[in-house]
């Protein structure tokens, strides 16, 4: 999870803007990129899933997605070593390799999370069914936004080469993923126990789909789930472009940024303890709609108070604490019913995030393009245009969540489950 939660940082958090503002690239073409991966990735995840369950070889599958991770990273990256000179590429096939080194980059990124992500969620739920009272979840979460922060921190040493580009940008991020890597993959290794307890499932794929297609509760929280993917990533990755663009302070959005994935990871402990004593499904409401009230706040930055956009994160991430921890393991309790088909439940599960995530750049990026954003120009209606994806469309998303939230509950009080008591 370490490995995971920075590359997925700093791909989803830097390398758009480090694409259109130093390789120059066209952002509703990077936002296609984006979203192709994404999309074309996302579609691997059930396959992923069921050859997971079948199999039962988590272990292969996470070691190979830890290299698709540090080699995708690697990859996307290697087009700040090829030459341009004032903007302008000396050579025209020098611009259409950076978009194909790009692609293939990106493309790898979310391979690997793929195979990483869900064999390891899949164990998790075993795990999880054998030990209810350990916090798997909450352990994985906070592992993971440690990773997450790890890659933001790695942010300060990247920036400063972000117009400069060359090999020292590459030999920085190689040694930052090849370095997390090697500290993934140890545990991994070291672990003996496989966790193969759940009997493998025995019958085909198409079937599979179908016992997971008339799951009701599962569709619904896997639509609460892209609603918050899609908001907190559109949140991160126009982070940068706020602060710079409309507040006028290029450095505060990698504070922004860290500050909530860190405040993220710190509330997870608290609300995965305050869940034990209370119903998870109020905690779990009340954490979306102070994260509703607390964007139009955000106004204030914009009155000369920029420095209140960390206080929003610290409010806003912490409150996310809430829904990291709460949706898988609601994903895990549903697959109680069908364990053969666990990996194949986390596969529809990530499928349906990794969309969400395709979907945000996307947006951000044509988005872009129609308000005619230049990093150098300052205009009214590129400076709305952002103010809007990083005030308005994710709180929006995170609305609809919380009615979907409330859709849910009544579902679980008619199955005569106890939310108190899950």
């Amino acid at each position: 999870m370490l490995l995971g939660g920075a590359v997925q940082f700093v791909i989803s958090q830097f390398y758009q803007k480090f694409a259109t503002d130093a390789l120059l690239l066209d952002s509703a073409i990077i936002g296609g990129i984006f979203f192709v991966s994404r999309a074309t990735d996302a579609v691997l995840d059930p396959i992923c899933g069921y050859l997971s369950d079948r199999f039962k070889a988590r272990r292969i599958f996470i070691l190979l997605g830890i290299l698709a991770l540090a080699g995708g990273m690697i990859l996307a990256f290697l087009p700040s070593t090829l030459p341009f000179v004032a903007g302008h590429f000396s050579d025209g096939n020098h611009r259409t390799m950076h978009y194909a080194l790009a692609a293939g980059g990106i493309f790898i990124v979310y391979l690997g999370v793929t195979l990483v992500y869900i064999p390891h969620y899949a164990w998790l739920s075993e795990l999880y069914r054998r030990e209810p009272q350990l916090p798997f979840f909450a352990s994985r979460a906070v592992v993971e936004n440690v990773g997450t922060i790890l890659g933001g921190l790695s942010l300060g040493l990247l920036i400063p080469y972000q117009k400069t580009g060359g090999p020292t940008l590459v030999w920085l991020v190689a040694g930052m993923v090849i370095a997390l890597a090697i500290l993934s993959s140890a545990p991994l290794i070291a672990y003996r126990n496989e966790g193969t307890g759940s009997t493998a499932v025995s019958h085909s794929f198409s079937q599979s789909i179908r016992v997971i297609g008339k799951d009701g509760k599962f569709r619904l929280v896997v639509l609460m789930s892209f609603c918050n993917q899609f908001a907190a990533t559109t949140l991160l990755a126009v982070s940068l472009y706020y602060t710079d663009y409309v507040l006028g302070n290029k450095e505060l959005g990698v504070t922004v940024a860290v500050v909530f994935l860190l405040s993220a990871t710190l509330f997870v402990p608290l609300w995965s303890y305050f869940s034990r004593r209370t119903s998870r499904f109020i905690l779990w409401r009340w954490a979306l709609a102070a994260i509703i009230l607390a964007f139009p706040t955000l106004l204030i930055a914009q009155t000369g108070y920029s420095q209140y956009v960390i206080v929003f994160a610290v409010l806003v991430g912490g409150a996310a604490g809430a829904v990291i921890l709460f949706v898988p393991q609601e994903v895990s309790r549903l697959t109680a019913s069908a364990p053969q088909n666990e990996g194949l439940y986390f596969a529809a599960f990530t499928f349906v995030n990794k969309s969400a995530m395709a979907a945000a750049p996307l947006v951000i990026g044509l988005s872009l393009s129609l308000a005619r954003y230049k990093p150098d120009e300052r205009t009214t209606l590129a400076s709305g245009t952002i103010s809007a994806l990083f005030i308005g469309l994710p709180a929006v998303a995170f609305l609809v969540s919380l009615l979907l939230l409330r859709r849910y509950v009544p579902m679980v009080d008619a199955a005569n489950e106890n939310p108190r008591h899950n």
